[in-house]
């Protein structure tokens, strides 16, 4: 029984060694090819170092700030959103699970049908209300537009749920309004949730491409994802400086990766509601 045990131990161990290496492998491809000539990195068969690191790729990236001004439009945007979605979605989700009022299941079905429409279906839209009141080419209008997630609200929701009712009431009985229900009593007790969205939603923004390339159209005003688009397309494949791109996309990918390796445990946390305060 224990060497059964042991085998099947093994066998987890070297599957997830696996497939850890399968996703490691496209960042690890990107760092080498940062280091390395073009001529390396066309090199048949490759090279997987180079003969000298070519660290003069990163400086040659970040030499005239193009890319730098990129991810602080992508960062600063994505951080205003972040807050905004957070806060919204508590008190949408909070009215949904602690708020008595007529046609609430009416509201959560129309919610649940905006959430299985396409997002895409609303570009048309927005961009017509967002021209008619100017807001074209500007970070405001992407982030006003961009300001709510009905992932976020039923995913509260689900988590506020789980708190015990019996909390809430005590909380009233002290004399607690909704505001400070909500934010003095059930946003402490599920923070790993609101660490969890936090980092999804900044990410989804930071890296969001299509609904910004349709609204951002200078130069000044882009996002780090349309800026390598740019960069990508400027010369054509062979033309490009293929070790300057690749250390540009490692520095812009470097602060995500921080993010989650010092969010891993809330992640997890969140995701599996250990947070919650149940009956």
């Amino acid at each position: 029984m224990r060497r059964k045990k042991g085998v099947k131990n093994l066998f987890i161990h070297i599957s997830l060694a696996l497939a850890s290496m399968i996703l490691a492998f496209p960042f690890l491809w990107m760092f080498t090819n940062s280091i390395k000539t073009k001529e390396e990195i066309w090199a048949v068969p490759p090279r997987v170092w180079p003969a000298v690191a070519q660290w003069d790729n990163y400086a040659d990236a970040l030499s005239d700030g193009t890319f730098l001004m990129y991810m602080w439009n992508s960062a600063y945007t994505a951080v205003i959103i972040t807050v905004i979605i957070l806060a919204n979605s508590a008190m949408f989700a909070y009215a949904l699970t602690n708020i008595r009022f007529r046609g609430k299941t009416l509201l959560i079905s129309l919610i649940m049908v905006t959430y299985i429409m396409p997002a895409t279906t609303t570009y048309v839209p927005s961009y017509v209300i967002l021209s008619k009141i100017g807001l074209i080419n500007t970070h405001l209008g992407y982030i006003i537009s961009s300001c709510a997630s009905i992932f976020n609200i039923f995913f509260l929701r689900t988590t506020f749920s789980q708190i015990s009712p019996g909390i809430v009431e005590v909380a009233r009985i002290d004399g607690a309004g909704h505001w400070k229900i909500l934010w003095w009593v059930l946003a402490p007790m599920s923070k790993s949730a609101f660490v969890t969205l936090g980092l999804l939603s900044f990410l989804g923004c930071y890296n969001s491409y299509l609904w910004p390339s349709l609204l951002l159209r200078r130069k000044e005003k882009y996002l780090v994802s349309m800026g390598l688009q740019a960069f990508f397309s400027a010369e054509g494949a062979f033309g490009l400086k293929w070790g300057t791109i690749m250390a540009a996309c490692c520095v812009i990918v470097f602060p995500l990766l921080l993010l989650f390796l010092f969010g891993q445990r809330w992640i997890l946390n969140g995701i599996t509601s250990d947070s919650a305060v149940k009956e």
